[in-house]
Parts: C-alpha cells; sequence; structure tokens
C-alpha cells in the first residue's frame, strides 16, 4: 500500500529485515489475494520486518532450527502490520462471528508494532506440516487453547498436534508465546510491554 511504501525510512529505522534464507522462507499471505480479505492490502510491498526485540529472538529460533531440524525451515506469513491495515481488517469482520479473531486497531495488534509473527514449519522441499487447519482459518480447530479436546474427538490428529508442538517449542524456547485462538501467530512480548513502549506503524 502506499503508505507503507512512503513510510519505508521509518521502517527501516525502527524495525529489521527478515530475509529469505535456509531456514526462513516469505509468503507474505497480505501482499497477495490468497487471504481472507482476497485482496491485496500490502499494494505491493513484500518485505518482511519486525521489531528488534523480535528479530533477536527470532534468530536464536531459526539457529535452533538448524541444530535441531535441519530438514526443516520457517514459512513466515505475515509479521509487521499497518495499523491502516488493522483498521481494514477489523472493519472487515465487525459484526461477524469471526471479529474476535482481529484485534482492534487502537491500542493495536502486536503485529503493527512488529512484535507478533504468523508462521508455520515446513520441509525444506517446500511441504507444509499438517497443523490441522489452514493459516486465518477462523474456527474453534485453530484454537490451541482447545486443541486437547479436538485431539480427543479425533478431529485433530496426533501428527498434527504434535506439530502444532513442535512449532511452539521452537519458538518458545526464545520467549514466544503463542496466541491461544490462532496456532500460528507468535507473540515476542506481553502486550501490557509493549503499549506506549515500542513505536507503531501506522
Amino acid at each position: 500500500m502506499a503508505s507503507l511504501q512512503e513510510s519505508l525510512q521509518f521502517i527501516e529505522k525502527n524495525f529489521v529485515e527478515i530475509n529469505p534464507s535456509n531456514e526462513v522462507v516469505l509468503d507474505l499471505k497480505y501482499a497477495t489475494n490468497d487471504n481472507f480479505m482476497k485482496q491485496n492490502v500490502y499494494s505491493g510491498f513484500n518485505r518482511c520486518f519486525v521489531s528488534p526485540v523480535t528479530h533477536l529472538m527470532f534468530t536464536k529460533a531459526c539457529a535452533e532450527l538448524r541444530l535441531f531440524h535441519p530438514d526443516l525451515q520457517f514459512l513466515i506469513w505475515d509479521a509487521l502490520r499497518p495499523r491502516a491495515v488493522q483498521i481494514l481488517f477489523h472493519t472487515h469482520l465487525k459484526g461477524t462471528p469471526f471479529e474476535n479473531y482481529i484485534a482492534s486497531p487502537y491500542p493495536g495488534s502486536l503485529h503493527n508494532f512488529g512484535m507478533a509473527m504468523d508462521l508455520t514449519l515446513q520441509t525444506k522441499d517446500g511441504q507444509p506440516l499438517d497443523m490441522g487447519t489452514d493459516f486465518d482459518d477462523f474456527s474453534d480447530l485453530s484454537q490451541p487453547k482447545l486443541e486437547k479436546k479436538f485431539l480427543a474427538s479425533g478431529q485433530l490428529t496426533q501428527q498434527q498436534f504434535n506439530n502444532r508442538l513442535l512449532l511452539r517449542q521452537i519458538l518458545e524456547d526464545q520467549g514466544f508465546q503463542v496466541l491461544e485462538h490462532e496456532w500460528w501467530h507468535f507473540n515476542a512480548l506481553p502486550k501490557n510491554e509493549v503499549y506506549q513502549q515500542f513505536p507503531i506503524l501506522e
């Protein structure tokens, strides 16, 4: 989106870019039409940025992945997101059964501070691990807090559950915390440590 490109100087001053590597593949969904909005809300801006704090933690997670799971890599779907896009998302889902999946633009999603990442694991030949649902699947099956119920009912297989646990273990070892209703969403810091203390991308 134009405002994001116009803000590039602010972004490069306050955030750190994540580039593709042996451990990282980028598929920034909101820079494509393959997302719940069915449109490219980033208007061609397809670079991946996070806060310096998040970048350091993620770099350590990549080192753990390289050391203990060299056949796998992270597949990143979203990271730093402008508040302007958060407003679009929130407006789109407001009044629907799915509105709780999108944080209010005020005070903002941790994505708007570069403090959240949406990601999964895939094999080096590009096959994403089966997590039981796709990215941005707004269903109860996506929710980590309900996994044991779905595992018991058979709606989530043991392998799908194990894949989610592997993703969490690698990231939580470095201090990330999974969002309780989205298995793909990880916060670098608690919200109360971010608001009013770190820059937000408008």
